[in-house]
């Protein structure tokens, strides 16, 4: 939900309280720490217990996998040579080639920071030809590890080393080649790389090397076989800019992958320019940073990256896209957890300060040949894996692009985002899914639960749409919604699917499976169980409600048919204990007893698919939902008896809680409320009113 705030809309959704739309008991403003921010969003976070521990549903749904390049496998490298390189505390030496290398081909030498940056405090391993060659490392190091070679493809095996960046050296592992790199963990290894510098330290190498692990091209993180588990890789990052960047795309696959951005001052765990792809592996990312407007994300792609320095403007045409096929992937971030993070509004593409450079990315010539786009496309597919993210971080953000933001989103794709299959929970602070374009969900378990923001969130002329899958979202601070869209089409076509949201919902538009949407008091009390019956009082719809349950409830199920009457049972006793659900939203119906019949007579057709319990609004309105607010003409400034403003709320420069000058009580023009509102609310939003984010 976007939180750019026009005075008026501050205005009214202040005067809101006084009509009982909002409980300002219950809803604090947020602000961020820079006080010429104001966000649009009081309500303070509702926080649930469901934390997945009663889920016994695995998803089993297949896709295929997308994004493949033939050659990025490792088992198709063919290295011309390979280099045995042991690392001794400070220095480094060959003890063996084979193939078409030798000795003598390889230079390495001790390397002392420079005003140029030609080379870091470490090592520099040289060489000048054209072969592909594979280091195998071992043994420990202190400093920077550089392997240069521009425009030769390289595989780094990493064979049990410990190395550490220490006193501002530079990056652990550094790369120049423009093409791909394999770092290669064999099963049975453990590795670990540790960068020690911190920002606005003096002797840290201030330069464009951004990354712990930083490279110029592709970098592959993999085992030594697509069949077998790696080894472990650790990589750790005290709090200097980010664990992981490549200026060309990332690439993970069969090997466990730990890394951890330690310090408040780190950035991201995994940066790329133009993509992310994960094939498998067990990938476990923690990002502890909070700069403001640069809190940490997990894994992040830019679609560009202009430097500064000589005003040019590095991109790849259709990329900045992110595609998880399989893996265990669970992140902990302050800010996103999995961002294709491109924004038109941000970028300089086109600008006639920069020289536009194409990256002639692999990646690009192979799977994205034949497109036509001009700019990136920061798409999110998901065709499997498990993933489970975490964000801590407060939520705020700034009237304009270029205010300080922070937006703790699970998954977020500024296009386009599509689920195709795998078992994703998300715990959030700020939208659990957000898309600048529009959601698709086809197959695969989602849990989406934001503490402060929406569950589910779109953007696109299309909205959302699900054609398969079990989806459960949450979002109960008002006045977010589960699934929103705005006026876009929310369409279920298919698939097992429950919301639990507030009176600001976006409505169910018409699709091919019956849906319902209820009244909070049509399906009982917090942390009880209610069921959807048919005449014979079998179950077709079974859930558990949490802690909290918010206002509205929209649910869809293949076994809800049209021109079949249900019921709604409330406080039942599930009988049969092994049936298999995902959190608390039952995948296999069980067998139920006792409870008490809320809801009669629910019936839909084939041509209306939705059934709209009478107790709730119409649809999701900015000041409207069940019993909305009354008109805002004759508002003094002043909050009704009784109430105070939040703590620490602070007003956009210039509102001084007075109505907008000239404002007479009536909507603005390009904000003209729907046909019919009289003041009390009909639960549409008007025109103009209360925008998404993207």
């Amino acid at each position: 939900m976007k939180k750019s705030i026009l005075t008026i809309t501050t205005f009214l959704v202040l005067i809101s309280c006084s009509s009982g739309f909002i409980s300002c008991a219950d809803k604090k403003n947020q602000t961020s720490t820079n006080t010429n921010q104001f966000r649009g969003n009081f309500g303070q976070s509702v926080i649930i217990t469901d934390d997945g521990s009663t889920t016994n549903y695995v998803d089993t749904t297949t896709a295929s996998a997308t994004g493949y390049v033939k050659d990025d496998l490792y088992e198709n490298f063919e290295a011309d040579g390979t280099v045995y390189i042991t690392l001794n505390g400070t220095s480094a030496n060959v003890t063996k080639t084979d193939g078409s290398i030798s000795e003598s081909d390889i230079k390495i030498s001790n390397t002392e920071n420079s005003a140029e940056d030609e080379a870091a405090k470490g090592l520099e391993i040289q060489y000048k030809g054209k072969l592909k060659l594979k280091y195998v490392l071992s043994g420990t190091y202190t400093g920077t590890v550089f392997i240069k070679n521009k425009s030769a493809e390289a595989a780094v095996v990493l064979n049990g080393v410990n190395i550490i960046s220490a006193d501002g050296a530079g990056p652990v592992l550094r790369f120049s080649s423009e093409k791909r790199t394999f770092i290669v963990v064999p099963a049975g290894t453990t590795n670990t790389l540790t960068d020690t510098r911190e920002l606005n330290q003096s002797n840290t190498m201030y330069d464009d090397k951004k990354g712990s692990v930083y490279s110029k091209g592709t970098l592959i993180f993999t085992g030594e076989s697509s069949t077998t588990t790696g080894g472990t890789l650790n990589i750790v990052n005290t709090g200097y800019k980010h664990a992981v960047y490549t200026k060309d795309y990332v690439r993970i696959a069969d090997l466990t992958l730990n890394i951890t951005v330690q310090g408040e001052t780190g950035r991201d765990c995994i940066r790329a320019l133009n993509a992310v792809i994960i094939d498998g592996g067990n990938i476990n990312l923690v990002a502890n940073g909070t700069i403001q407007d640069d809190e940490s994300n997990g894994i992040r792609v830019d679609g560009e990256d202009a430097d500064d320095d000589d005003m040019t403007v590095e991109y790849t045409t259709g990329a900045g896209f992110i595609i998880i096929n399989s893996g265990n992937i669970n992140i902990k971030t302050v800010a996103k957890g999995i961002t294709a993070h491109w924004k038109s509004a941000k970028s300089v593409i086109g600008d006639s300060s920069y020289t536009e450079t194409a990256n002639n990315s692999i990646l690009c010539k192979s799977l994205l040949k034949n497109t036509t786009a001009t700019t990136p496309d920061p798409y999110v597919e998901i065709n499997g894996g498990t993933i489970n993210i975490t964000t801590t971080g407060e939520p705020y953000e700034g009237q304009t692009d270029n205010d300080p933001s922070c937006s703790p989103e699970g998954i977020e794709a500024k296009a386009n985002l599509t689920i195709n299959a795998g078992t994703i929970t998300l715990n959030t602070t700020d939208d659990s899914i957000n898309a600048g374009g529009n959601v698709t969900i086809n197959g695969g378990a989602i849990y989406a639960y934001s503490q402060k923001n929406d569950g589910i969130d779109a953007n696109g002329s299309n909205g959302i749409t699900i054609n398969g899958g079990v989806v459960v979202a949450i979002a109960l601070s008002m006045p977010e919604c589960a699934f929103d869209c705005d006026e876009k089409p929310f369409t279920v076509n298919g698939g097992t699917v429950i919301g639990l949201g507030t009176d600001m919902f976006t409505a169910p538009t018409s699709g091919k499976q019956t849906t319902l949407v209820l009244s909070s008091s049509s399906v009982g009390s917090a942390n009880s169980t209610m069921a959807v019956v048919d005449k014979k009082g079998n179950p077709v719809f079974v859930y558990t409600l949490p802690a909290s349950t918010g206002s509205i409830v929209i649910l869809s199920s293949p076994q809800l048919k049209t021109d079949t009457e249900y019921s709604i049972k409330t406080g039942v006793t599930i009988k049969d204990t092994t049936a298999t659900r995902f959190h608390n939203l039952y995948t296999t119906l069980p067998k139920i007893s006792g409870g008490t019949s809320s809801l009669t007579g629910i019936n839909t057709t084939s041509s209306n698919t939705i059934y709209t319990d009478s107790n709730t609004g119409s649809g999701f309105g900015n000041f409207g939902g069940r019993g909305g607010p009354g008109g805002p003409g004759g508002f003094d400034g002043n909050f009704p008896e009784g109430m105070t403003p939040p703590d620490g709320m602070t007003p956009p420069d210039g509102f001084d809680r007075q109505p907008p000058e000239g404002f007479d009580g009536k909507f603005p023009e390009g904000m003209q409320p729907p046909e019919g509102f009289n003041g009390r609310g009909n639960g549409q939003r008007p025109q103009g009113g209360r925008p998404n984010k993207n």
